[in-house]
C-alpha cells in the first residue's frame, strides 16, 4: 500500500449534508480529478451552495488497486481557499462525502469554458483551474531535476508519447469514429518524426509516459530516436534515484510529468488527451495570455501544429484555431 493512502472502498464516508456538494472521489486518472474539483467549485458558485473537497485517487496499475488520500495532500489548500474567498464560495476540508464516481462534475467541465465568453466569467474559470496547485510543485528533488533539465542540460521542450497499452485501444476507438482526420495512435517513430519535421535543430527532449504501461522499453524508444532522428530522450527515471521513484505513488509520478511540461517553453502533445488539453487551460489561467508554444502531433501530416486554442478544443482540426471571440481574446493581449 503507498504511503499515506487508503483503500478507497476502506475510505471513511461522511453524511450527506443539505446546500452542500460533493462527491467522495472521482475515479479517473489525474486530469479528469482535477477538471471534475474545478467543476465542483464552480458548481458550487453557480448554485450558492458550499462544496465539500474529495479524496484523491490513486489507482495501482499493478494491482488495479483504488488508495485515496486527503486533498492536502496533494495540493495546496491556501490556494483553494484563496480562490474561495475571493469569490465568495464556502469551501469545507471536512471527510469527504457523497458517491465514488463524480462524473456529472468531470462530464460539465467542458460546459464551463464554452459559457466563459465574457471577462468575468472567464476571470473566473481561469481562476478556479489555477487554484489547484500541487504540493509537489515545490518539492526540493521537483526543483532540483526541472533546473537541471532546464539549465544543465538546456532542454527546452517536452514530448508526450502517449503510446501506453491502455491508450492503444482507446486510440482504436478513436479510429473507428474519426478515421483517418486525427493521428492519437500514432507509435513513438511516427511522433518523432513529425517532431523531427517541425524542428529539425531538436537534439534532446524530456517524455512524459508511464514507463510501466509503454509499448516499448525506454532504452528501445531511446536508441531507435538517437539512431534515426539524433535526438536523444530524457525520462525522468534517468534523472532521479530508483528508490525515490519507487517511493513515488503513479500520481506523484504523473504530476512531476505534468509540472516539467507545464514549466517547458515547448510541449509536443495531442488534443485526445485531458493531460495536454487542461496544461494548455492551466497556463492561461497562470499567465493571462495567449498560450504559445504548445503543439499537437495528432493532427494528419507530416509535422505538428501549433495550437491556438488555449486548450479549449479535443478536435485537431479546431484547437490550431482560437476558441474565443477576438473581442475577449485581445483583452489577454494586454
Amino acid at each position: 500500500m503507498p504511503d499515506g493512502m487508503i483503500l478507497g472502498s476502506q475510505a471513511a464516508t461522511a453524511p450527506d449534508r443539505p446546500g452542500v456538494l460533493g462527491y467522495l472521489y472521482n475515479r479517473g486518472g489525474l486530469n479528469n480529478q482535477k477538471m471534475a474539483l474545478i467543476s465542483l467549485m464552480l458548481t458550487g458558485l453557480r448554485e450558492k451552495q458550499a462544496v465539500n473537497l474529495p479524496y484523491i485517487r490513486n489507482l495501482d496499475q499493478r494491482t488495479e488497486l483504488e488508495y485515496v488520500v486527503r486533498i492536502a495532500e496533494v495540493f495546496d489548500l491556501d490556494r483553494i481557499f484563496a480562490f474561495a474567498g475571493q469569490h465568495g464560495l464556502t469551501v469545507l476540508a471536512d471527510c469527504p462525502s457523497g458517491e465514488r464516481g463524480g462524473w456529472k462534475y468531470f462530464e460539465s467541465f467542458h460546459d464551463w469554458p464554452k459559457a466563459a465568453m465574457d471577462r468575468r466569467s472567464l476571470d473566473t474559470l481561469l481562476d478556479a483551474v489555477a487554484s489547484l496547485r500541487p504540493r509537489i510543485a515545490s518539492h526540493p528533488a521537483f526543483l532540483q531535476m526541472r533546473d537541471f533539465v532546464r539549465g544543465t542540460l538546456g532542454i527546452d521542450m517536452v514530448v508526450q508519447l502517449r503510446i501506453e497499452d491502455d491508450w492503444r485501444e482507446h486510440a482504436v476507438n478513436l479510429r473507428r469514429i474519426l478515421g483517418d482526420s486525427d493521428d492519437s495512435g500514432i507509435g513513438f517513430a511516427a511522433i518523432l518524426s513529425k517532431v523531427k519535421n517541425t524542428f529539425p535543430d531538436l537534439r534532446m527532449a524530456y517524455v512524459t509516459a508511464d514507463e510501466k504501461s509503454m509499448s516499448a522499453s525506454k532504452n528501445e524508444i531511446r536508441s531507435v530516436c538517437r539512431s534515426r532522428f539524433g535526438i536523444d530522450l530524457i525520462w525522468k527515471s534517468d534523472l532521479m534515484p530508483a528508490a525515490l521513484i519507487e517511493q513515488l505513488s503513479p500520481l506523484e509520478q504523473s504530476l512531476i510529468d505534468y509540472e516539467m511540461a507545464k514549466c517547458s517553453p515547448r510541449f509536443v502533445g495531442l488534443t485526445s488527451s485531458t493531460f495536454a488539453n487542461l496544461m494548455a487551460l492551466e497556463k492561461f489561467a497562470i499567465t493571462r495570455r495567449p498560450v504559445r508554444g504548445h503543439y499537437i502531433y495528432n493532427c494528419p501530416g507530416d509535422v505538428v501544429q501549433e495550437r491556438h486554442d488555449n486548450g479549449y478544443s479535443a478536435s485537431p482540426h479546431t484547437a490550431i484555431l482560437p476558441a474565443l471571440p477576438p473581442e475577449l481574446l485581445a483583452e489577454y493581449h494586454g
